[in-house]
Protein backbone atom coordinates (compact mmCIF):
# COMPACT_ATOMS: atom_id res chain seq x y z
CA UNK A 1 0.00 0.00 0.00
CA UNK A 2 1.49 3.36 -1.04
CA UNK A 3 1.46 6.44 1.19
CA UNK A 4 -1.54 7.96 -0.63
CA UNK A 5 -3.67 4.85 -0.13
CA UNK A 6 -2.51 4.55 3.47
CA UNK A 7 -3.47 8.16 4.20
CA UNK A 8 -6.92 7.66 2.66
CA UNK A 9 -7.47 4.48 4.67
CA UNK A 10 -6.34 6.09 7.94
CA UNK A 11 -8.48 9.21 7.49
CA UNK A 12 -11.22 9.61 10.15
CA UNK A 13 -14.28 11.81 10.61
CA UNK A 14 -16.49 12.31 13.64
CA UNK A 15 -19.98 11.52 12.35
CA UNK A 16 -23.50 11.46 13.79
CA UNK A 17 -24.67 7.88 13.33
CA UNK A 18 -27.58 5.58 14.03
CA UNK A 19 -25.93 2.31 14.97
CA UNK A 20 -27.00 -1.21 15.84
CA UNK A 21 -24.92 -4.33 16.37
CA UNK A 22 -25.31 -7.99 17.32
CA UNK A 23 -22.72 -10.09 19.10
CA UNK A 24 -21.78 -13.21 17.13
CA UNK A 25 -20.23 -16.53 17.99
CA UNK A 26 -17.12 -17.54 16.04
CA UNK A 27 -19.26 -19.94 13.99
CA UNK A 28 -21.88 -17.29 13.21
CA UNK A 29 -19.12 -14.88 12.20
CA UNK A 30 -17.47 -17.33 9.79
CA UNK A 31 -20.80 -18.50 8.36
CA UNK A 32 -21.88 -14.89 7.89
CA UNK A 33 -18.75 -14.01 5.93
CA UNK A 34 -19.11 -17.13 3.78
CA UNK A 35 -22.78 -16.41 3.09
CA UNK A 36 -21.99 -12.83 2.14
CA UNK A 37 -19.43 -13.97 -0.44
CA UNK A 38 -21.97 -16.36 -1.97
CA UNK A 39 -24.79 -13.81 -2.02
CA UNK A 40 -22.58 -11.25 -3.75
CA UNK A 41 -21.81 -13.64 -6.54
CA UNK A 42 -25.30 -15.09 -7.01
CA UNK A 43 -28.05 -12.87 -5.65
CA UNK A 44 -26.68 -9.41 -4.92
CA UNK A 45 -25.26 -8.37 -8.28
CA UNK A 46 -27.53 -5.34 -8.71
CA UNK A 47 -26.74 -4.01 -5.25
CA UNK A 48 -22.99 -4.52 -5.77
CA UNK A 49 -23.09 -2.69 -9.11
CA UNK A 50 -25.05 0.22 -7.64
CA UNK A 51 -22.62 0.52 -4.74
CA UNK A 52 -19.69 0.51 -7.17
CA UNK A 53 -21.30 3.19 -9.36
CA UNK A 54 -22.07 5.27 -6.29
CA UNK A 55 -18.46 5.07 -5.15
CA UNK A 56 -17.16 6.11 -8.58
CA UNK A 57 -19.64 8.98 -8.82
CA UNK A 58 -18.73 10.16 -5.32
CA UNK A 59 -15.03 10.20 -6.22
CA UNK A 60 -15.67 12.18 -9.40
CA UNK A 61 -18.03 14.52 -7.55
CA UNK A 62 -15.38 15.25 -4.92
CA UNK A 63 -12.81 16.14 -7.56
CA UNK A 64 -15.04 18.09 -9.92
CA UNK A 65 -16.74 20.20 -7.23
CA UNK A 66 -13.33 21.67 -6.40
CA UNK A 67 -12.87 22.65 -10.07
CA UNK A 68 -16.38 23.70 -11.08
CA UNK A 69 -19.36 24.30 -8.84
CA UNK A 70 -21.83 23.80 -11.72
CA UNK A 71 -20.34 20.49 -12.83
CA UNK A 72 -20.15 19.39 -9.20
CA UNK A 73 -23.88 20.09 -8.74
CA UNK A 74 -24.70 18.09 -11.87
CA UNK A 75 -22.72 15.08 -10.65
CA UNK A 76 -24.35 15.42 -7.24
CA UNK A 77 -27.77 15.12 -8.87
CA UNK A 78 -26.68 11.97 -10.70
CA UNK A 79 -25.36 10.57 -7.44
CA UNK A 80 -28.67 11.34 -5.73
CA UNK A 81 -30.45 9.44 -8.49
CA UNK A 82 -28.28 6.38 -7.88
CA UNK A 83 -29.00 6.63 -4.16
CA UNK A 84 -32.74 6.67 -4.84
CA UNK A 85 -32.43 3.46 -6.84
CA UNK A 86 -30.40 1.87 -4.08
CA UNK A 87 -32.92 2.92 -1.43
CA UNK A 88 -35.70 1.30 -3.47
CA UNK A 89 -34.11 -2.15 -3.21
CA UNK A 90 -36.08 -4.69 -1.14
CA UNK A 91 -35.23 -4.53 2.54
CA UNK A 92 -33.13 -1.35 2.40
CA UNK A 93 -35.95 1.02 3.34
CA UNK A 94 -37.04 -1.17 6.25
CA UNK A 95 -33.46 -1.53 7.51
CA UNK A 96 -32.97 2.24 7.39
CA UNK A 97 -36.27 2.81 9.20
CA UNK A 98 -35.24 0.35 11.91
CA UNK A 99 -31.85 2.01 12.33
CA UNK A 100 -33.41 5.47 12.56
CA UNK A 101 -35.19 4.30 15.72
CA UNK A 102 -31.82 3.91 17.46
CA UNK A 103 -30.26 6.61 19.63
CA UNK A 104 -28.16 9.03 17.57
CA UNK A 105 -24.50 8.86 18.62
CA UNK A 106 -21.19 10.32 17.46
CA UNK A 107 -18.71 7.81 16.00
CA UNK A 108 -15.16 8.16 14.67
CA UNK A 109 -15.61 6.66 11.20
CA UNK A 110 -12.79 5.35 9.00
CA UNK A 111 -12.40 3.15 5.95
CA UNK A 112 -11.18 0.13 7.91
CA UNK A 113 -13.27 0.49 11.06
CA UNK A 114 -14.96 2.79 13.53
CA UNK A 115 -14.90 3.75 17.19
CA UNK A 116 -18.40 3.88 18.64
CA UNK A 117 -19.58 4.85 22.13
CA UNK A 118 -20.90 2.16 24.43
CA UNK A 119 -22.62 1.96 27.79
CA UNK A 120 -20.84 -1.31 28.53
CA UNK A 121 -17.53 -3.01 27.79
CA UNK A 122 -17.38 -5.40 24.84
CA UNK A 123 -14.44 -7.79 25.08
CA UNK A 124 -11.50 -7.33 22.73
CA UNK A 125 -11.75 -10.06 20.11
CA UNK A 126 -15.55 -10.12 20.17
CA UNK A 127 -17.16 -10.42 16.72
CA UNK A 128 -20.10 -8.28 15.65
CA UNK A 129 -22.59 -7.83 12.84
CA UNK A 130 -22.85 -4.03 12.58
CA UNK A 131 -25.27 -1.77 10.75
CA UNK A 132 -24.98 2.01 10.75
CA UNK A 133 -26.89 4.83 9.10
CA UNK A 134 -24.83 8.00 8.59
CA UNK A 135 -26.98 10.96 9.60
CA UNK A 136 -25.44 13.46 7.15
CA UNK A 137 -26.71 11.75 3.99
CA UNK A 138 -28.60 8.64 5.19
CA UNK A 139 -25.91 6.40 3.73
CA UNK A 140 -26.12 2.89 5.16
CA UNK A 141 -23.20 0.60 5.95
CA UNK A 142 -23.58 -3.04 6.93
CA UNK A 143 -20.55 -5.16 7.75
CA UNK A 144 -19.02 -7.74 10.03
CA UNK A 145 -16.34 -6.54 12.40
CA UNK A 146 -14.08 -7.49 15.31
CA UNK A 147 -13.34 -5.51 18.46
CA UNK A 148 -9.63 -4.60 18.42
CA UNK A 149 -9.29 -2.26 21.41
CA UNK A 150 -11.02 -0.02 23.94
CA UNK A 151 -10.75 3.77 23.70
CA UNK A 152 -12.19 7.03 24.95
CA UNK A 153 -15.77 7.62 23.73
CA UNK A 154 -15.71 9.73 20.55
CA UNK A 155 -16.25 13.49 21.09
CA UNK A 156 -19.84 14.67 21.06
CA UNK A 157 -21.36 11.94 23.24
CA UNK A 158 -22.72 12.23 26.79
CA UNK A 159 -19.82 10.97 28.98
CA UNK A 160 -22.23 10.02 31.76
CA UNK A 161 -24.18 7.75 29.41
CA UNK A 162 -21.42 6.39 27.19
CA UNK A 163 -18.44 5.49 29.35
CA UNK A 164 -16.22 3.71 26.83
CA UNK A 165 -15.33 3.69 23.14
CA UNK A 166 -15.29 0.40 21.23
CA UNK A 167 -12.85 0.28 18.31
CA UNK A 168 -13.75 -2.29 15.67
CA UNK A 169 -12.09 -3.45 12.46
CA UNK A 170 -14.29 -4.19 9.44
CA UNK A 171 -14.29 -7.68 7.89
CA UNK A 172 -15.83 -8.80 4.61
CA UNK A 173 -16.44 -5.30 3.24
CA UNK A 174 -16.41 -5.02 -0.56
CA UNK A 175 -13.74 -2.72 -2.07
CA UNK A 176 -16.51 -0.63 -3.69
CA UNK A 177 -18.26 -0.25 -0.32
CA UNK A 178 -14.98 0.80 1.30
CA UNK A 179 -14.32 3.30 -1.48
CA UNK A 180 -17.84 4.68 -1.05
CA UNK A 181 -17.15 5.20 2.64
CA UNK A 182 -13.82 6.91 1.92
CA UNK A 183 -15.42 9.28 -0.56
CA UNK A 184 -18.24 10.01 1.87
CA UNK A 185 -15.70 11.01 4.52
CA UNK A 186 -13.74 13.25 2.14
CA UNK A 187 -16.97 14.87 0.88
CA UNK A 188 -18.04 15.53 4.46
CA UNK A 189 -14.66 17.03 5.34
CA UNK A 190 -14.68 19.10 2.12
CA UNK A 191 -18.11 20.53 3.00
CA UNK A 192 -16.94 21.30 6.54
CA UNK A 193 -13.92 23.18 5.20
CA UNK A 194 -16.10 25.05 2.70
CA UNK A 195 -18.45 26.21 5.48
CA UNK A 196 -15.49 27.35 7.57
CA UNK A 197 -14.14 29.37 4.64
CA UNK A 198 -17.54 31.02 4.18
CA UNK A 199 -17.66 31.92 7.87
CA UNK A 200 -14.14 33.37 7.72
CA UNK A 201 -15.08 35.38 4.61
CA UNK A 202 -18.09 36.82 6.44
CA UNK A 203 -15.92 37.80 9.39
CA UNK A 204 -13.38 39.42 7.04
CA UNK A 205 -16.13 41.44 5.35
Amino acid sequence: MNNGDENRRSFRVNESTYLKYDLLTDEEFELGLAHRKISRGENDDLRARLVELDARLSETMYRMTAESDTVGKCITLLNDKINLLFDALPGVQQTKADLAQQQLVRCDVGADGIVFPSKQVIDVGAKLHLRMLLASDKRMVETFCRVVRHAEPPPGNDPDTYTIGIAVEFHGMMPSEREMLIQHMFNLESETLRMRRLQLDKVAD
